[in-house]
């Protein structure tokens, strides 16, 4: 794998620091990211074409634009001999705002319309500050926002500030999908029509010039943002997956239509203004079937004021009150259980891993609910994942498999075997990982019972993935480029993942709706009316047409049984 070289720079008002490899977090565009502490660094690819460009004296007018929800940059970062190297700012974490768009952020993270709103007006202070203070965002596009949700209090972060246009300093590069093609210009008329794109995903979780209307390629894009042609256009289909417009605070929702439908440019009133409120706009919803009968459902659990937000695949269903229920009995085994725990089956019952504060930690829960056990053992970590009935530590040495085993009747938990990996530069999903070395892409993938793959995948290379999954010799996960153009990948390795072979395809947003079976079968709902059922290693797919069948029926998986959350209720799904 490449990796960066320690680089030794010095950075105005903090003095002399160490970048090692460890610390390189990721590579693209005009630079790399290192984090260091509380602070990161970014590094200039071609240091003497960016000072040639004044850019030390950009950075001094950007870091005078001080505000929480701005990752502006705080100064110079030089060489040793005072060359100018790059800047450095505050670090910022968060949840990549691709992911908010979904169904499934909604779902497991109790994200609401209110919080929503939130977020939204947040990211309008955010515009505003900016143009009180000179500066246009230009490409303010959903990779170059962060969402911090910890305390359920949605807070934006944005970042890539050092690509503003401020002072003698113009515009660079934009995102096709958030330009104005009515305008030859960035301003902050164009500027709010780039917010009004990227914070109406927030509220539907759909772009709103996409969709199926005819008279237009589903790929033109463009070609629909310069005749206007958007969600509000009479005749335009939606899936069920999209959230219902009347999510959207009346006046804002009236803004949207304006702007978008109508071509007008102005500032848009706060989710929280209040006024007469827009005419509901109704979906059209896209089911492609008339069909029924083609699949058998059994409603697993459905509680009262108290859905389903997350289903393991050992059998366990996790409700938005943190009551933990066994699906095999219907009975609560444990509460206060948060939806960024992780848990697999052990003998007689199941081992749960969790993040507190930089430790992980972990505990026991019988099969009968009877009896619950934490453990003394514990490390520090930045996160748990697990493959099948594995389970497996972030750490700054690298990814380390926990171990329980039953001594008589005592489970003892420890570590097990670690693999190395860079943390800072690898992206870590629910079970499996993408490691940027230096702009080359690799995914970490556990397989089998006791391995772990790295596979440099070239495929990926200048992608940020958003979503994921992975299962047995298979990996599907969503990706974006630097056009906006989100990109399903599908990845079929060997057994022994040595090497593979990868499907692409184009697709509407961020949402994956897949679940794969420990047996290598994978279930996918990509449209209404239709349950896709395929086989990737050996190319069997089969498409079953059912008008039960809607894209917000998130899909996942109890060992090989096929379940869904739709309406907080679990049910299970299956052919006849």
């Amino acid at each position: 794998m490449g990796v960066p070289k320690t680089t030794k720079v010095i950075l105005d008002g903090k003095g002399l620091v160490t970048l090692r490899p460890n610390d390189h977090v990721a590579t693209g565009g005009e630079g790399s990211i290192f984090k260091i502490s509380d602070m990161v660094v970014k590094l200039y690819l071609n240091p003497e074409e960016m000072v040639k460009r004044g850019i030390h004296e950009k950075i001094k007018l950007l870091s005078k634009l001080n505000h929480p929800y701005i990752v502006s940059p705080k100064g110079i970062a030089k060489s040793e001999s005072g060359k100018i190297l790059g800047y450095y700012m505050l670090y910022a974490d968060g949840h990549p705002l691709s992911r908010v768009f979904t169904n499934e952020f909604y779902q497991r993270e109790g994200f609401t319309k209110q919080h929503a709103s939130t977020l939204v007006d947040r990211m309008r202070q955010v515009f505003q500050f900016a143009h009180q203070g000179g500066a246009i965002l230009v490409d303010p596009n959903e990779l170059n926002w962060l969402m911090q949700f910890s305390k359920k209090d949605p807070e934006p972060r944005v970042v890539d500030v050092d690509s503003w246009a401020i002072g003698r300093w113009p515009a660079t590069v934009i995102m096709p999908s958030i330009h104005d093609h009515h305008s030859n210009v960035f301003d902050e008329k164009s500027d709010w029509f780039s917010w009004g794109i990227v914070t109406f995903q927030v509220y539907t979780g759909i772009h709103p010039y996409k969709g199926t209307l005819d008279g237009f390629d589903r790929s033109d894009l463009t070609g629909r943002m310069k005749k206007n042609a958007s969600v509000f256009t009479p005749g335009v289909r939606l899936n069920k997956a999209v959230r219902d417009f009347s999510c959207i605070p009346g006046p804002l929702l009236g803004w949207y239509e304006a702007t978008f439908q109508k071509g007008e440019r102005t500032e848009p009133p706060s989710p929280f203004d209040t006024g007469i409120a827009a005419p509901r706009i109704i979906k059209v919803l896209h089911v492609t079937t008339s069909k029924t009968g083609s699949l058998v459902y059994e409603k697993l659990i459905g509680f009262t004021n108290d859905p389903a937000i997350r289903i393991y695949q050992c059998g366990l269903a996790l409700l938005k009150s943190g009551a933990l229920v066994d699906l095999r009995t219907k009975h609560a085994i444990a509460n206060n259980v948060n939806a960024n725990n992780e848990i697999v089956k052990i003998n007689n019952g199941w081992l749960l891993g969790k993040i507190e504060h930089g430790v992980a930690r972990f505990g026991f829960i019988s099969e009968d609910g009877m009896h619950n056990e934490n453990f003394q053992f514990s490390l520090n970590a930045y996160r748990i994942i697990t493959y099948e009935n594995r389970m497996f530590a972030v750490t700054n040495q690298g990814l380390t498999e926990i171990k329980a085993v039953l001594f008589g009747s005592k489970i003892i938990v420890s570590s097990g075997q670690t693999w190395g990996v860079m943390v800072n530069s690898t992206k870590w999903f629910e079970n499996f990982g993408v490691f940027d070395a230096m702009g080359a892409k690799f995914i970490i993938a556990p397989f089998s019972e006791t391995s772990v793959a790295q596979v440099r995948v070239k495929e990926l290379d200048g992608l940020q993935v958003i979503s994921g999954k992975a299962g047995n010799r298979f990996i599907s996960l969503i990706a974006v480029n630097k056009q906006g153009d989100y990109k399903k990948i599908e990845f079929t390795f060997e057994k022994d993942y040595s090497s593979y072979k990868v499907w692409t395809a184009d697709t509407d947003g961020p949402e994956l709706n897949l679940t794969v079976l420990p047996k290598g079968v994978c279930a996918a709902i990509t449209k209404d009316g239709e349950l896709t059922v395929f086989v990737p290693t050996n190319g069997t797919v089969v498409r079953i047409e059912d008008k039960q069948i809607e894209t917000d029926m998130l899909l996942s998986n109890w060992e090989n049984t096929v379940l869904y959350i739709q309406n907080g209720e679990v049910w299970s799904v299956r052919t006849r």
